[in-house]
C-alpha cells in the first residue's frame, strides 16, 4: 500500500468513528501521519481487519495510482444491504436486509478530469454497485463520485480521485456494448460456434479427448436413469447430533446422485456436438426431463442445484436447438428463466461485493454466464444477465488481487479451474481480445508452480490441503491451458515434467465438474511453448497480497528438493482459509515433514474448527494456549521480502491475529454448529502486541533460519508448535536447544529450537477434538477413519517478551544435515553461516546472518539490509495494496 493508501485507511477509520469532523484537524493529522510513515521502517497496523467479508471501501481508493488495467469503479453496498455469508454446507444463507431491486436504477456515477466535476463529465446509472467505463481512461488525474438512489432521493459520496498512468501494455478489454454485437444469432454458440461446427468436428477426429467423450457417452446410453427418491441413502442422517450436520450429510448424499446424473447428461450433449448423432440428443433429453421432475423433491438439497438445472437446460437448448420441438424449447426456456432469474437476483448487489462467495465464484457464475449468452435474444431477461456477467468479470475476476495467489488454498483453487479458463476463453473467442493478457494470470502461473511443484504435496494452506498430495489432473490441465494461452514456458515445462512421468494424469480429471478442461483442449490446439526450463526459476517466490511465500532448494532434481512454505495473510481465516498466520511447512522430495495437522470433515464441525482451522493445528505460536481469531479479523501480512540467488527472506506479521472471535458471520456459524469460541477451546481476550516471524533462506531451502519476536501486554506463556502427519517426531533436549526431527520416506527436517529460557516440552498423538468421520462415506457406505497426527509444544515461563530462534536443516535421510553450534550467547554457526542474534527478553530486537565465503549477508535492525553479489538492498515495511 502506498502512503496515500495508509492515509486513506486512517481517514476512513476516523470518519467512521466520527472522532474528527473539523477538516483542518484532519488535514493536520494526515500530514503528521505521512511524515511518520515516511520516517519509520516498521509499520504497526491497528486496523481491525485488512479485508472485509463485504466491500467497505471504494475502488479505486482515494489517491490510488493505476497503471496495469483500465479502471473499474466499485463501491460498498449501502447499510450492508445484501450482506450474507456463503452457504453453510447445506444450510442456505439468509439475507440480513432487503436488497435493492436487481432491475431498477440503484446507483449513479459521475467522473471527469475536471476537479469540479462540471466539464466533460461522464454520467452513468446502474442496478449494481460497480461500473466499467465504455472508454479507456486517458493518463492523468481523474475525479469521481458514486450515489445511492432510493426513489427520488439521490445521496452522493464524497469526491474521490485517482491517477491513471500511461502503459502501452495495459489490460483494456472492450466494453460490453461492443462484445454483445459479436455474439452469433444462431445456435450453437457456447460449446462451439455454429459457423465453426463442421471444422471443429473434423479437426478433432483423432483427438484423444473425443474418444473419452464418446466412450463415456456410449456407456451412459446403457445406464439406467437415476431415481432421486429411491437411490438416495438417508439412513445415517437422523443419527447426527445437530441440524447443520444433518443437512450437510443429506446434501452430500443428494449431490452424489445429482452430480452423477449431471455428468451423464453433459457427456451426452458433448458427444452430440462432436458427432451430430441424434441418439445422444434423445437420451439426454429424457434424462433432463427426469431431473426437472425432481425440483419439488425433499431430497433435492444444496445450493448447486439451481445452477445444475440451469447448466443442463441451457446447454441442451443451445446445442440441440435445430432438433428441439417447440414444446421442448419452451420447457427448456422455462427452466432457464426460472433458475437463471433466481441466480441473477441472488448475485446482484451481493456477489460483486463479497470477498469470496465460494460456490458462486467456483461454478455458478460460469454456468450463469454461459446460460445468459446461450439464450440472449430469446429470453428478454438475458440482456441484463449478459451485461452483468460480462461486467462483473471485468470488475472482479479472475482473481481476488494482483499477485495471482489463491487465498483459499490449493484444494479450493482446483474447484475454480474451469471458470478461470472457460469464461475468459469464451470472451476471447467472442470479442477477439486476449483476456489472458490480464496481468493476474502471470502471477497465477507462479502460484501453480511454487505452491505445488511437480510430484509435490501442496503448500499446506486452506481447507482439505491434506488431500492435495501431488498435482492432480485439473491442475495439470490448468497449467497446460495457461502455458499455451500466455506463452509461459515455465508452465510448459511444469506440464512436460509431470506428463513425462504421468502421461494419463489429465485423463484422470476427465468430466470433473469444476476442473476438467478436455473440451478446451479440443477448442484450443496451440502447442506448448519452449524455454529455459524449471531449473532457471528463482529458489524463492512471494505473493505479498495473498500472504504466501515458497522457498526451494533444487528445481533440477525434484526428488531431492527441500521446500518450505509460509503464510501470513490479509485474508485471515475466513472462507476456506485457516487460522495459520506466521505458520510454515517443510517438505523433502515432495512429501511433508513439519506440516499443518487436522482434517477438513465439514465446514464447521467441531474437529474441523478446533483441530484443523484453529491455530493449534499449525506450525506457529499460541499465547497462553490461545490462538488466532476466526474470520478476516484474524489477519497477518507480509511487510517485506527478498528473493536472491544466495539468500531469500520474508517476514510475516501476525500481531493483529489473536483474540476473541468477533466476526458476526462466524459467530452465527458457530451458533448453528454448536461451537463455542471460549478459552477452554482456544480463544480468549488478546494479550499479544507483537508477533513478527522472520524466515531466512540460507543459500537454499535445505537450510532455514527463523527468528520470532514476541511481545505481550502482560506476562504470558509462549507456546511454540510443530506437527507431523506422516511419522511421529523425535524430540531431544540439549543444553542450549531442543532438537525436533520430522521424517518421511526419504527425507528429514531437523529443527533446532533456541530460547533463553528453559522450555517445557510436550508431545502428543491425539487431536484436541477427535477426528470422527460422520460425513464422507465411499460408494459402499463405509466411513473410513481419519488418521491421528503428532503434535509438539514447547512452552516458556510467563514473560512479556520472548525470542525464539530456529535452524531447520532439511535433507535426505542418508545425508548428514547441518548441525548448528552455539559459539556464544549471541552467536550460532551452521555450516558456512554465522548467525548473530538477541534471544534475551530485554534489549533491542536484532539479528544478522553472514556467509563470508559467498559474500552475502543480512542484517535486521528495524530495517533489513541485504548484501549479495556486491549489491545492497534496504527493506522497509510496505502494506500490500488490497481491493476490498
Amino acid at each position: 500500500m502506498t502512503v496515500f493508501g495508509i492515509v486513506y485507511f486512517t481517514f476512513v477509520t476516523f470518519h467512521k468513528k466520527n472522532i474528527m469532523k473539523n477538516r483542518i484537524c484532519i488535514i493536520l493529522l494526515l500530514s503528521l501521519i505521512v511524515h511518520n510513515v515516511l520516517a519509520q521502517s516498521t509499520i504497526k497496523l491497528t486496523d481491525a481487519t485488512l479485508m472485509h467479508e463485504m466491500r467497505e471501501t471504494s475502488s479505486p481508493l482515494n489517491n490510488a495510482v493505476i497503471s496495469d488495467r483500465n479502471v473499474s469503479f466499485m463501491w460498498p453496498l449501502k447499510d450492508n444491504t445484501g450482506a450474507r455469508g456463503s452457504a453453510l454446507d447445506g444450510v442456505e444463507s439468509k439475507t440480513r436486509h432487503k436488497k435493492p431491486d436487481a432491475n431498477k436504477v440503484n446507483y449513479k456515477l459521475r467522473f471527469s478530469q475536471d476537479p469540479a466535476l462540471e466539464k466533460d463529465v461522464v454520467n452513468a446509472e446502474t442496478s449494481w454497485p460497480f461500473y466499467n467505463p465504455e472508454q479507456v481512461l486517458s493518463p492523468g488525474i481523474w475525479y469521481w463520485q458514486y450515489a445511492y438512489v432510493d426513489g427520488d432521493k439521490t445521496e452522493w459520496s464524497e469526491k474521490l480521485q485517482f491517477t491513471v498512468k500511461d502503459n502501452p501494455a495495459k489490460f483494456c478489454p472492450p466494453p460490453y456494448s461492443t462484445v454483445i454485437k459479436k455474439l452469433p444469432t444462431n445456435h450453437p454458440r457456447i460449446l462451439v460456434f455454429e459457423s465453426e461446427w463442421d471444422s471443429f468436428i473434423s479437426q478433432n477426429k483423432q483427438a484423444q479427448e473425443r474418444e473419452w467423450y464418446l466412450g463415456r457417452a456410449d456407456k451412459v446410453l446403457k445406464t439406467k436413469l437415476a431415481n432421486l427418491a429411491n437411490d438416495i441413502d438417508t439412513s445415517k442422517v437422523a443419527g447426527l447430533d445437530n441440524a447443520v450436520k444433518r443437512n450437510a450429510l443429506l446434501t452430500r448424499e443428494s449431490r452424489r446422485i445429482i452430480d452423477r446424473e449431471e455428468s451423464n447428461i453433459e457427456v451426452l450433449v458433448r458427444a452430440y456436438v462432436l458427432t451430430k448423432d441424434k441418439v445422444y440428443y434423445d437420451a439426454a433429453m429424457k434424462r433432463i426431463e427426469e431431473m426437472v421432475s425432481w425440483k419439488n423433491s425433499p431430497y433435492l438439497v444444496g445450493d448447486f442445484n439451481q445452477a445444475t438445472l440451469l447448466s443442463l437446460s441451457s446447454m441442451a437448448y443451445d446445442s440441440f436447438y435445430s432438433l428441439l420441438s417447440d414444446s421442448q424449447k419452451q420447457m427448456l426456456l422455462k427452466e432457464i428463466k426460472e433458475n437463471g432469474s433466481k441466480i441473477f437476483n441472488h448475485f446482484v448487489n451481493h456477489l460483486e461485493n463479497h470477498i469470496a462467495d465460494n460456490h458462486n465464484w467456483q461454478m455458478n457464475l460460469r454456468i450463469f454466464t454461459m446460460a445468459a449468452f446461450a439464450v440472449y435474444g430469446e429470453l428478454p431477461e438475458a440482456a441484463k444477465w449478459t451485461e452483468y456477467s460480462y461486467n462483473i468479470w471485468l470488475a472482479r475476476f479472475p482473481g481476488l488481487n494482483a499477485d495471482g495467489g489463491w487465498h483459499n488454498g490449493d484444494s479450493y483453487f482446483h474447484v475454480n479451474i474451469r471458470t478461470l479458463v472457460e469464461v475468459p476463453y469464451f470472451y476471447s473467442r467472442l470479442s477477439g481480445y486476449d483476456f489472458f493478457s490480464d496481468p493476474w494470470y502471470k502471477g497465477s502461473a507462479m502460484y501453480v508452480i511454487y505452491q505445488q511443484p511437480p510430484f509435490s504435496k501442496s503448500g499446506g494452506n486452506g481447507s482439505s490441503h491434506q488431500n492435495v498430495k501431488k498435482p492432480n489432473g485439473p491442475r495439470l490441465a490448468y497449467a497446460d491451458a495457461l502455458a499455451k494461452l500466455t506463452n509461459n514456458t515455465y508452465l510448459a515445462d511444469y506440464v512436460r515434467t509431470i506428463s513425462g512421468n504421468e502421461p494419463e494424469l489429465m485423463k484422470k480429471g476427465f468430466m470433473g465438474k469444476a476442473g476438467d478442461l478436455s473440451w478446451f483442449r479440443m477448442q484450443c490446439q496451440k502447442q506448448l511453448p519452449r524455454g529455459k526450463g524449471l531449473e532457471s526459476l528463482p529458489l524463492s517466490y512471494v505473493f505479498p497480497q495473498t500472504g504466501l511465500a515458497s522457498f526451494m532448494s533444487d528445481w533440477h532434481n525434484l526428488s531431492k528438493n527441500a521446500m518450505l512454505s509460509f503464510r501470513s495473510s490479509p485474508y485471515g481465516s475466513t472462507s476456506h482459509a485457516l487460522a495459520n498466520q506466521n505458520a510454515f511447512n517443510t517438505f523433502y522430495g515432495g512429501k511433508s515433514l513439519f506440516y499443518s495437522s487436522g482434517h477438513h470433515i465439514s465446514f464447521t464441525d467441531q474437529h474441523s474448527i478446533y483441530s484443523h482451522r484453529s491455530t493449534r493445528a499449525h506450525n506457529t505460536i499460541l499465547v497462553n494456549g490461545m490462538g488466532q481469531k476466526i474470520g478476516t479479523e484474524g489477519y497477518g501480512w507480509i511487510p517485506r521480502y527478498y528473493s536472491g540467488s544466495k539468500i531469500g527472506y520474508v517476514v510475516g506479521d501476525a500481531s493483529n491475529a489473536y483474540g476473541e472471535v468477533t466476526s458476526s458471520l462466524w459467530l452465527e456459524r458457530g451458533r448453528l454448529s454448536e461451537l463455542e469460541y471460549i478459552p477452554e477451546n482456544g480463544w480468549d481476550k488478546n494479550h499479544l502486541k507483537t508477533f513478527r516471524r522472520h524466515i531466512v533462506q540460507l543459500g537454499s531451502a535445505d537450510l532455514i533460519f527463523i527468528y520470532d519476536e514476541l511481545e505481550a501486554d502482560t506476562d504470558v506463556n509462549w507456546n511454540y508448535l510443530l506437527h507431523t502427519v506422516e511419522n511421529p517426531m523425535t524430540v531431544e533436549e540439549k543444553n542450549y536447544f531442543v532438537h525436533i526431527k520430522a521424517t518421511n520416506a526419504d527425507g528429514v527436517s531437523d529443527a533446532y529450537l533456541f530460547s533463553s529460557d528453559k522450555l517445557d516440552v510436550e508431545e502428543s498423538n491425539k487431536f484436541f477434538y477427535p477426528a470422527i468421520n460422520w460425513l464422507r462415506a465411499d460408494d459402499k457406505g463405509h466411513f473410513a477413519p481419519y488418521k491421528d497426527h503428532w503434535h509438539f509444544t514447547a512452552t516458556t515461563p510467563k514473560k512479556k517478551t520472548c525470542r525464539f530462534a530456529t535452524v531447520i536443516s532439511t535433507h535426505h535421510q542418508k545425508d548428514n544435515g547441518a548441525v548448528p553450534q552455539l559459539i556464544s550467547n549471541d552467536r550460532i554457526q551452521v555450516g558456512e553461516w554465522i548467525i548473530k542474534l538477541s534471544l534475551s527478553s530485554g534489549g533491542k530486537t536484532t539479528f544478522s546472518v553472514e556467509n563470508k565465503k559467498e559474500n552475502v549477508s543480512l542484517v535486521y535492525d528495524d530495517t533489513t539490509t541485504i548484501s549479495e553479489e556486491g549489491k545492497t538492498t534496504v527493506l522497509k515495511d510496505m502494506v500490500p495494496e488490497l481491493e476490498i
